[in-house]
C-alpha cells in the first residue's frame, strides 16, 4: 500500500485579511441588526438579524481554514483533525435549526395575536447601513476570490450578496407597515426567513452527519478518480476496491490497481505513484493511497 503525503497543495489564501474583514462586518451586522430588532420589535428585522449570524458562522470558519491551517495529525489523531470542523458544523446546524424554529413560534404568535413594530424609521436606517455593508463586504470578498482563486471566498461572497433580498424584504414590510398600517407583513417575511434558516441549518447538519459517519464522496469525486486511473491504460489494467470518506475538508481515497504481471517492481512502484499524484492533483486536499495487485 502506498500513501505518500500530498505534494504540498496550500488552498489559495487571500494575502490581506479578506477573512477577518468578513468576520467582523458580519459581528457588526449581527449587533447592529439585534439592537434595531430589539428595539422596534421587529420580527422581520430579528430574522435578518439571524441570517446574518448565519454569516458570522461561515465566515468565522472561512477565516480559521484560510489563515490557520488545520493542526497536521499527530499520535492521537493520526488521520488529522478534520472531524472537529465537522462536529462544529453540526453544532452550528443544530443551533440555526432551533433558531429559525423559535422564530416560527414568535411570527405564528404575532399573527394570531397581533401587535406591529415599534420606531419602524429606526428599523428601516438600520436595514439601509446594513445592505451598505453587505454591498461593500460582498464585492470585497469577490475581488479577492478572483485573485486569489479561492471557492471559500467566492462562496462566501455569493452568501453576502443574496443577504440584500433578506434586508430588502425586511425593509419592505418595515416600509408596508408605515405606509399602510399592514401590520401582518412583518411576522409574514420573519416566517419566509425561518424557513431559509431552517433549511440552511438542516442542509449543514445533515452534511456534518454524513461525515461524521464516514460517509463516502459523492460520485462526481469517484468519476473523477475512475476516470485519471483509466488515462493510465495499458500500463494500468484497471482498479477495484475504491474506498473513500471525507474529513474536514479533506478526502481520503483508498484503491488497488490492476496492474500487469510482467511490469517490475519498480516499475509498478513508480506507476502507483504516478497514479496517486495525479488523483492528488485532480482532487486538492486528498490523501491518496493504493495497493498494487498483480492481473
Amino acid at each position: 500500500m502506498i500513501g505518500l503525503k500530498p505534494a504540498a497543495v496550500r488552498p489559495p489564501i487571500d494575502p490581506g485579511r479578506t477573512p477577518l474583514v468578513a468576520v467582523a462586518a458580519a459581528a457588526f451586522l449581527v449587533a447592529l441588526k439585534g439592537a434595531g430588532a430589539w428595539i422596534t420589535g421587529s420580527l422581520a428585522l430579528g430574522s435578518a438579524a439571524l441570517d446574518s449570524l448565519i454569516d458570522l458562522f461561515v465566515s468565522g470558519a472561512n477565516f480559521l481554514v484560510l489563515r490557520r491551517s488545520a493542526r497536521p495529525p499527530d499520535e492521537d489523531h493520526a488521520y488529522g483533525h478534520g472531524k472537529f470542523e465537522n462536529l462544529a458544523a453540526l453544532g452550528q446546524g443544530i443551533f440555526l435549526v432551533g433558531a429559525a424554529a423559535s422564530l416560527v413560534v414568535s411570527g405564528v404568535r404575532r399573527l394570531i395575536d397581533g401587535g406591529a413594530p415599534r420606531e419602524t424609521g429606526w428599523g428601516m436606517a438600520v436595514l439601509a447601513i446594513s445592505m451598505v455593508v453587505s454591498v461593500a463586504v460582498a464585492r470585497t470578498l469577490a475581488q479577492a476570490a478572483e485573485r486569489t482563486g479561492s471557492p471559500a471566498l467566492k462562496a462566501d461572497s455569493l452568501h453576502y450578496a443574496t443577504d440584500l433580498w433578506v434586508n430588502g424584504a425586511a425593509l419592505a414590510a418595515l416600509l408596508v407597515i408605515r405606509f399602510t398600517g399592514w401590520s401582518a407583513a412583518d411576522p409574514i417575511v420573519a416566517l419566509v426567513v425561518a424557513a431559509y434558516v431552517f433549511r440552511t441549518g438542516a442542509k449543514l447538519a445533515l452534511e456534518a452527519m454524513g461525515d461524521l459517519s464516514d460517509r463516502g464522496l459523492p460520485e462526481e469525486d469517484l468519476r473523477r478518480v475512475r476516470s485519471v486511473v483509466s488515462s493510465f491504460a495499458p500500463e494500468v489494467a484497471g482498479m477495484h476496491d475504491l474506498k473513500s470518506r471525507r474529513s474536514g475538508g479533506q478526502r481520503f481515497i483508498e484503491l488497488h490497481l490492476e496492474i500487469p504481471r510482467a511490469t517490475s517492481f519498480e516499475d509498478a512502484h513508480e506507476l502507483m505513484v504516478k497514479v496517486l499524484r495525479a488523483i492528488e492533483s485532480e482532487l486538492p486536499r486528498s490523501k491518496v493511497f493504493v495497493h498494487g495487485d498483480p492481473v
